[in-house]
């Protein structure tokens, strides 16, 4: 049962990570298409999409008293970036 429970703490961290890197390339991309509104609001409808389920995410691993993946976050959001 524990190695289960490890398995879900693993994969919701890594979720919670691909949002967070989600949600970093997304805003990067919103900054770069003001003159395209209609894809610009569904970028932005989109964000706020990951936003919601990376807040999700965050609550399940609260609701098991674990944290979120500081590296991986970080490193998702370094990925992005670049």
């Amino acid at each position: 049962m524990a190695e289960s429970r490890e398995w879900l703490v693993q994969w919701l961290r890594d979720a919670h990570a691909m949002e967070e890197q989600a949600e970093t390339m997304l805003s990067g991309q919103l900054s770069r298409i003001e003159s395209y509104p209609e894809l610009s609001e569904r970028i932005r409808s989109h964000l706020e999409e990951t936003k919601e389920q990376a807040r999700r995410l965050k609550s399940c691993l609260d609701g098991l008293d674990e944290g979120s993946s500081m590296l991986k976050d970080a490193g998702g959001k370094l990925t992005a970036t670049a």
